[in-house]
């Protein structure tokens, strides 16, 4: 695509209790070096109990902008899918209202989706400047591990591929269908739609390292692990059901099996908090999420089938 004819873009900003940076979330897209009549922003207030619904107000008047207003706490698919519905442009762009790009971005985006056959793009995520890292960060925004170890240019397989910072096709999704509205608690629904972007389009997903955002949240390690074990219980269990034949990219065969028994049990978990606590080694917190995911597909929640694979 030669970027003179610049393609229309809609950028989809689902938002949930994040009065601390939504401001310079909207505002950072409000400058993207991007042809004004073909960019606009979407923004979804999926119902936040803080001053987010406020901040979002002042940009009402702004001709580039538009706003959805849920009334209920519907979730992430579903804000994104309000903000699918309401756009009409060739590439749909989801970024999550707690990240800050630079000016550059959408032009990174669109000029990665430009390439033959590349059907969608994420692009990379760094922790913002202003935050001192805690020992989760330290991990997560690793540069060797996930999209990042895989580098530009080349296919990339669904697990490493997040919606947070990405643009896809239009005509993509209307082939492959919206987010599932019934994925609405942590975890999952980024994987699905993954899951069906590569099985249409294997070779057609990307990485941009120039369409970076800053990402203006923190968590404890400990509320992190709860939420995975609760993904566990159940969203991921439903995942594997659903797609059986990626049961060993979805890491369901450490679930039942007997070399997952032997890494994730309490012995071996204690053992290695034990070892942190002296040694605090981020790669070790990769084995704390995954053991908390695996500790919640052995316990699903009532009404969740078993993993017996």
């Amino acid at each position: 695509m030669d970027l003179i004819e610049f393609p229309t873009l809609s950028i989809v900003v689902p938002c949930f209790n994040v009065e601390h940076v939504v401001g310079k979330c909207i505002n950072a897209l409000l400058v993207q070096d991007y042809p004004r009549e073909k960019f606009n922003i979407i923004i979804v207030d999926d119902r936040s109990n803080d001053d987010t619904g406020k901040i979002i107000q002042r940009y009402q008047e702004n001709e580039q902008v538009k706003i959805i207003k849920h009334f209920r706490n519907r979730g992430l698919s579903a804000a994104r899918n309000s903000g699918i519905k309401a756009s009409k442009s060739q590439i749909v762009g989801f970024l999550d209202s707690d990240m800050v790009v630079k000016k550059y971005w959408a032009k990174s985006m669109v000029s990665e989706l430009s390439k033959d056959g590349v059907v969608a793009c994420m692009g990379g995520i760094t922790l913002a400047d202003s935050l001192i890292p805690n020992k989760l960060d330290k991990f997560l925004y690793n540069p060797t591990r996930g999209v990042l170890k895989h580098g530009e240019n080349k296919p990339i397989q669904f697990k490493w591929f997040l919606l947070n910072n990405t643009a896809v096709k239009r005509m993509v999704i209307n082939e492959i269908g919206l987010f599932d509205e019934s994925i609405s608690s942590y975890g999952g629904e980024d994987t699905d739609f993954a899951i069906r972007l590569w099985d249409k389009y294997s070779e057609g997903l990307r990485f941009s390292s120039n369409a970076v955002g800053e990402h203006y949240h923190q968590r404890p390690l400990r509320e992190l692990q709860e939420k995975m074990e609760n993904y566990g219980q159940t969203n991921y269990l439903r995942l594997l059901e659903r797609y059986p034949v990626h049961t060993k990219d979805l890491a369901g065969d450490w679930i039942n099996s007997l070399k997952g028994k032997l890494v994730f049990n309490p012995l071996v978990n204690w053992f290695v908090k034990l070892v942190y606590f002296v040694i605090p080694i981020p790669y070790f917190v990769r084995y704390f999420i995954a053991s908390s995911l695996m500790r919640g597909a052995r316990n699903p929640e009532e009404g969740i089938p078993k993993f017996n694979k």
